[in-house]
């Protein structure tokens, strides 16, 4: 007898389900931080994810920062927002950690989907690009940098991509998803383009990008309200928060090892900041994740035919970023900074090559696609061209795991980690007193304690008004700033007392994070003045009480809280009809696929 071996290709349901479980496991291996702490959460109250610009404890308070309601322009609304309003129920790290693993599931298995149903790839090459959503250098670097929303927003772009292209009928789960996406401005601006280029009608389109405007509403409205405030005021009263125009160097995208700039944006990496960088990201990743575009590029004559503004927005995203890194470009950003309300959202170049995520995804199902039907000679008889197509999606899976080689060891800066006790003497210290508010010392929104960079706790801990001075030192050079608070802070440490006019409460002072002691003579000269005295002193951490400040001035008044919190409705009004819609899809296929199953044949 002659054996012939046969390959049977999976039917549709079990490639999904093949697709879920690898998704699960990937998600296992790089996100693993996120899961212990989903896990673990409940048992360690006091623990909170706490790296550079990400700090989400178990309850995060719902003061002027995480609300937006103060004047500056909001940096982290809708998000904190979110946490702060539903803390109380669930807390904030168990909210973050399913955010984030939820994304990486939904990219994943999104990203088999276009690979699957938009390029006709078989099973291999839909598991090598649900690999590739959350195992690339742009998601990395952005967690290491503590920009979890932003990580997500551009996990989540597959999913969005395909939900915008299957039409109404996914209209419900999409709309989740931008409002998902838009926990962050840079994220609604991921989501906006997604659905610009995905969408399959002009009709479409515009619902989806009205969907992502009322997503983005909360600092949308905010802008356009500082900007028309400010359009009748002087320049003394547009000072303001400001966009340092010379933070263009600064933010613009980071040249890595053996490949310089374009070759870094071309592997999905070249964040500004070199300390979030992951240890592995050397010459051999840099060279793997440069293989790897270069090798996408075959199927780029193909993406081109069918999907072009795909194609356009994919080499978009590469170049635009490399452009704004040379001598031009950055002299061009500065002027756009200096000139443009706003912009200082755009001058982080490097965070949008996250937009050639779903890009890289079709290319890779249609290269490995175009490999499956390649006429070459019969070297394997008729298995030839299913077995190229296959190393092909190998190859591709091998090159992203070799573009961060070390990833799951490089997530162990993102483990939850204990927060100091001192927090709740503090805590319960500023919530006792009347409304004012909380000065922060020393300067900046940064702390450095025990090696760990990190945006200070207070700002999402304290109740009232902890000021944000709104200022980064990068590379040495001060960037940003509120002036106001700048100017306070300046008559402090050189010893001026002006906290009380000022509508200052409470002083709290990092003394771990101070470099210099002498550098706080003159603000100790103010704190153990007359009038001022000390609160709490533990850990590190010393609180003093100003006595008597003036508050009526320095209240933002319900107009200025207005366009946040107008925002911030409409922002749950989106989720709100996203969810509705989608548990109506959801329910109407249970009850199709009730109604569609055969029933059995009654006894005679």
């Amino acid at each position: 007898m002659n054996a012939t071996r046969t390959w049977t290709t999976p039917t549709l349901a079990q490639q999904r389900w093949v697709v879920r479980g690898w998704s699960l496991f990937i998600s296992v291996i790089t996100l693993w931080p996120f899961w212990e702490g989903i896990a673990s959460m409940r048992a360690h109250p006091s623990r909170a994810y706490l790296l550079r610009d990400m700090f989400v404890p178990y309850n995060v308070a719902p003061n002027s920062n995480t609300l937006g309601t103060i004047e500056a322009p909001p940096r982290a609304v809708p998000q904190d927002a979110v946490l702060a309003l539903l803390s109380p129920a669930i807390p904030g790290t168990l909210l973050a950690g399913l955010v984030t693993v939820t994304a990486a599931l939904l990219g994943s298995a999104f990203a088999a989907g276009m690979a699957r149903n938009m390029a006709g790839a078989a099973l291999p090459a839909q598991l090598a690009v649900a690999l590739f959503v959350p195992w690339n250098p742009f998601v990395i670097e952005r967690l290491l940098q503590g920009q979890w929303t932003v990580a997500t927003a551009g996990m989540l772009l597959p999913a969005v991509a395909y939900l915008a292209a299957a039409g109404r009928h996914a209209r419900g789960l999409l709309f989740l998803l931008i409002c998902s996406c838009s926990l962050t401005p840079t994220g609604a601006i991921f989501a906006a383009v997604t659905v610009a280029v995905f969408s399959p009608s002009t009709r479409a389109r515009l619902m989806n990008l009205f969907a992502c405007a009322l997503a983005a509403s909360p600092w949308i409205l905010h802008a356009l309200w500082s900007a028309f405030a400010a359009s009748g005021a002087d320049e003394a009263q547009m000072a303001g928060t400001f966009t340092d125009p010379a933070s263009a160097s600064a933010f613009a995208a980071r040249a890595e090892e053996s490949v310089g700039t374009l070759g870094a944006l071309m592997g999905l990496g070249g964040i500004w900041n070199a300390e979030a960088v992951p240890h592995s990201r050397g010459t051999f990743a840099t060279v793997a994740g440069v293989i790897l575009c270069l090798l996408l590029f075959l199927g780029f004559k193909e993406l081109w035919r069918v999907y072009q503004p795909a194609a356009i927005v994919t080499v978009a995203a590469i170049a635009l970023p490399a452009v704004f890194a040379t001598a031009p470009g950055i002299a061009a950003m500065e002027w756009l900074l200096a000139h443009v309300p706003g912009f200082g959202l755009f001058r982080d170049t490097s965070k949008f090559v996250a937009l050639a995520i779903p890009g890289y995804v079709l290319l890779m199902a249609t290269v490995t696609q175009q490999f499956s039907r390649s006429n070459r000679p019969v070297t394997f008889g008729r298995l030839t061209p299913r077995f190229l197509s296959t190393v092909m999606a190998g190859i591709f899976a091998g090159l992203a795991v070799a573009t961060v080689p070390a990833y799951p060891a490089e997530m162990k800066p993102l483990k939850p980690v204990a927060l100091s006790a001192a927090w709740d003497q503090i805590h319960n210290a500023v919530a006792c007193a009347p409304a004012g508010k909380t000065l922060l010392l020393p300067p900046g929104s940064y702390r450095d304690r025990d090696g760990r960079p990190a945006i200070s706790p207070a700002l999402k801990l304290l109740p009232g008004s902890p000021i944000d001075p709104g200022f980064l030192v990068v590379d040495g050079k001060v960037v940003d700033g509120d002036a106001a608070t700048i100017a306070l802070l300046k008559d402090l440490l050189a010893g001026e007392n002006t906290l009380r006019t000022s509508g200052v409460s409470w002083v709290l002072v990092d003394w771990e994070s101070v470099q210099d002691p002498a550098d706080m003579s003159g603000a100790m000269e103010v704190l153990n003045s007359p009038g001022i005295h000390e609160s709490v002193a533990l850990d590190g951490y010393t609180l003093y009480r100003v006595n008597n400040p003036e508050l009526v001035d320095h209240v933002p008044s319900l107009l200025q809280k207005a366009p946040t919190l107008l925002g911030l409705m409409l922002y749950w009004i989106v989720s709100s009809a996203g969810l509705a819609l989608w548990a109506q899809s959801t329910a109407r296929t249970f009850i199709h696929q009730a109604h569609a199953r055969p029933r059995p044949t009654p006894r005679p």
